[in-house]
């Protein structure tokens, strides 16, 4: 690996982990940043692969553990470098799509919620207590959270930073497309694989039909499985709005819809359903072709 390229990797893991932990000493505005801690890392495998995403991790990864502790250190591995390391198999076997990296980190994600729950069963359970309660404290004791909510919070995290790993990738890719590497798929011609659809009703029809205790695990489960398909019912729409003559306005007009109006995410996840069974796109396309 040339001397060049190992520095690089080197500095993109400093940049890392300031972006990670860079608020403890440069303010709370820096906050914002971690958010991005996976950015650097991922420009890393995406360009020079394994010894880049070695040297990235390592240093990242030591600067993180000699600054604050060994479990954040864990922590900042499991929820970065495990993700570059799904990019790096991809990339090896000539497979790096955002389909295979969004289907092998929702069965990431979804593992990971079962170890964690099964290991800190109890813990969580002070945790999100002690989280409702903290709540009510200081928005007022009328504030009631749900046991419902309450035991979905673990999946909406790890579904929430699934969501920033794939924001992380589009941007990787983008600057990388600009000036190196050709990509040839889009996020918008994401088509998930049929298993991963099956999974997810198969989640669902149980979260929907047991009690609240029984079906905690299935909900939370679901929603996990959720998440990409969502994404899918979100391209689906954008494609087809993009085709019509006032797609500017229609496009705002629909992620203004989805940012405000929240309960319309259901139909969303269910057109990205829907969609792998009538082929949406498809049926637009051919429609053309026929005009």
């Amino acid at each position: 690996m040339p001397l060049k390229a190992i520095l690089n990797s080197v500095l993109f893991g400093i940049i890392s982990s300031i972006f990670t932990i860079g608020f403890k000493f440069f303010g709370t505005i820096l906050i914002f940043l971690s958010y991005f801690s996976p950015l650097p890392i991922f420009i890393t495998t995406l360009y020079y692969g394994i010894y880049g995403t070695i040297f990235s991790a390592v240093i990242s990864v030591g600067i993180i553990i000699l600054i604050t502790s060994t479990p954040i250190g864990i922590i900042f591995f499991i929820t970065n470098i495990i993700p570059s390391i799904i990019l790096l198999i991809d990339k090896t076997n000539n497979k790096s799509t955002y389909l295979n990296f969004i289907s092998k980190l929702t069965l990431i994600n979804g593992f990971f919620y079962v170890s964690i729950m099964l290991i800190y069963f109890d813990k969580i359970n002070i945790i999100m207590q002690n989280f409702s309660d903290y709540i009510r404290e200081k928005l007022g004791k009328d504030i009631i959270i749900t046991t419902e909510i309450l035991d979905i919070i673990p999946s909406i995290i790890i579904s929430s930073w699934g969501l920033i790993l794939l924001l992380n990738l589009i941007i990787a890719r983008k600057i990388l497309g600009k000036y190196f590497i050709n990509y040839q798929d889009r996020i918008l011609d994401l088509k998930l694989q049929s298993w991963l659809i099956i999974i997810f009703i198969l989640f669902l029809i149980p979260a929907s039909l047991l009690n609240e205790d029984s079906s905690r695990w299935f909900r939370s489960l679901a929603l996990i499985y959720a998440i990409p398909i969502t994404i899918q019912g979100i391209v689906v729409i954008h494609t087809l709005l993009k085709d019509n003559k006032n797609s500017a306005f229609l496009i705002y007009s629909f992620y203004t819809l989805v940012f405000f109006i929240p309960f319309s995410i259901p139909l969303i996840t269910a057109t990205g359903v829907l969609d792998h069974i009538y082929n949406f796109r498809d049926l637009k396309i051919n429609h053309s072709d026929i005009d």
